[in-house]
């Protein structure tokens, strides 16, 4: 979720966090995820990255970092060879496919040319924005009316599984474990069954105003130290601006610290570890950091974060890929670094969304529709991709690819997403939302607050809807 994506999001939120004292009906939750434009109170991952006009990583393909190729899709050689052959596409096959407007289009109808060249399947592309593919295929695909082969971000993935909407990936899941990241694999497997073909991934790092710190910080600690000279709130001048009561940024710190949503792989809806030791202690420590921006949540927005950073009033923030693009536009000279290491010398775990190309379980080509998304998610393509849309690649053998390491930035985030964990994929997350952005503003604005308390009290509330809405 991109921040002016978050704008409307966290409007919303703080609307009903306020009305009530980030989920579903009516959310404050940043959420990230595919990033297209339309924001939504679903309290879905999917929902939380929409509504932003700038894009985002995942999303409407203006993300577009500085230093990346752009959309040419001849500055890579795929090659479609290195798709498996011991399966053919059905005879009379013929594809259609589903995806958001933009590069990520313009990405699949190239992978449509070359597969139509290989196969002689024809292939058609239609703009269905993926985070609402899910929801369109609940009734288009029984009536074999839908996509064969659809873009969702994997939270959707309990969502279209429970609907019976995907076929498992069969096909590539030898190359993922070999050669995806790991938080990305755990993203696309629901239930011990990997489904996803993963196009691409986002998550969060810290960026730093090259004009006023010289470099990165490698540890908090060291950043709470420069914000000693550099805060200053009558000057509206901060050493950090973020999000700070938004459960998918704080996740960083309570994971850090051993905290966790729903159990240690996500999937455990009875097992919510944001009220544990480690969470209290997470929280606790992210309080510490309005020493570096003394706003309460009720001033705090995506548009002020970011109006801080670029107006140089903010030496660092704390956000996605989608301000790659923004920040390059209005000329700032930034870099970005990794989340720093936390006082207890871990890395802080950020929350990843993955996208990713599935197949619809009710396709009459399933032969064929497999080997539409091997052939888009293979190396090569997922290199051409990553050209094309400058979203960050899942795959560590291009992590070392001059394409990647020829943008530090990009490769901060590559790094930043090796201590990533997918926010999980079960129905149950959209519990998380309003209660975790209630609980976390309460801590933020009243350093009286107890912490524990107010994690306990968030955590029943999660029980308490899903007892409701089982």
């Amino acid at each position: 979720m991109r921040k002016k994506q978050w704008g409307k999001a966290v409007l919303l939120a703080i609307v009903l966090a306020i009305a009530a004292a980030c989920g579903n009906a009516g959310h404050s939750q940043v959420e990230p995820g595919s990033g297209n434009g339309s924001a939504n109170a679903t309290g879905s991952l999917s929902g939380k990255a929409n509504g932003n006009a700038n894009g985002n990583a995942n999303g409407d393909g203006t993300g577009n970092g500085k230093g990346n190729p752009g959309d040419n899709p001849n500055s890579s050689t795929a090659s479609p060879n290195s798709v498996s052959a011991d399966i053919e596409p059905e005879d009379g096959a013929s594809l259609v496919v589903w995806e958001s407007d933009g590069n990520e289009r313009k990405f699949l109808e190239e992978i449509g040319r070359q597969y139509e060249e290989l196969y002689g399947v024809k292939v058609k592309v239609e703009t269905v924005p993926s985070i609402d593919t899910v929801g369109k295929l609940m009734t288009d695909g029984p009536a074999g009316l839908g996509a064969d082969v659809f873009s969702a971000p994997h939270d959707s993935i309990g969502k279209a599984v429970s609907a019976g909407l995907m076929l498992a990936n069969d096909r590539t899941t030898e190359d993922l474990a070999k050669n995806a990241i790991p938080s990305v694999v755990s993203a696309i497997t629901y239930d011990g069954v990997t489904y996803g073909y993963p196009m691409s991934a986002d998550t969060y790092a810290l960026y730093y105003n090259k004009a006023l710190m010289p470099k990165g910080p490698e540890t908090f600690e060291e950043l709470l130290e420069f914000g000693k000279t550099f805060t200053d709130p009558s000057a509206k001048k901060y050493a950090l601006a973020w999000d700070v009561a938004q459960i998918y940024l704080v996740h960083a710190f309570i994971a850090g610290y051993g905290g966790y949503i729903f159990g240690q792989d996500g999937t455990d809806p009875a097992d919510i570890g944001l009220n544990n030791e480690g969470a209290v202690e997470g929280a606790t420590f992210a309080r510490t950091l309005k020493a570096l921006f003394p706003l309460n949540t009720a001033d705090i927005n995506s548009n002020v974060i970011a109006g801080l950073f670029q107006e140089g009033n903010a030496a660092a923030m704390i956000e996605g890929t989608w301000q790659m693009a923004n920040l390059a536009n209005a000329g700032v000279d930034f870099g970005v670094v990794p989340l720093p290491l936390l006082p207890n010398g871990e890395h802080p775990k950020s929350l990843i969304s993955v996208r990713s190309l599935f197949v619809n379980s009710y396709t009459r080509y399933p032969n064929a529709a497999k080997l539409f998304a091997e052939l888009a998610t293979n190396k090569e393509n997922a290199k051409l991709r990553y050209e094309m849309t400058a979203q960050l690649p899942t795959r560590q053998d291009l992590m070392n690819d001059p394409v990647v390491t020829g943008n530090p930035d990009v490769a901060a985030f590559m790094t930043q997403m090796q201590h990533a964990v997918p926010l999980a994929a079960i129905p149950e997350t959209a519990t998380v939302w309003v209660p975790s952005y209630a609980a976390l503003s309460t801590i933020w604005n009243d350093d009286k607050t107890d912490v524990k308390q107010a994690l306990d009290h968030m955590v029943s509330q999660m029980k308490t809807a899903m007892e409701t809405n089982p």
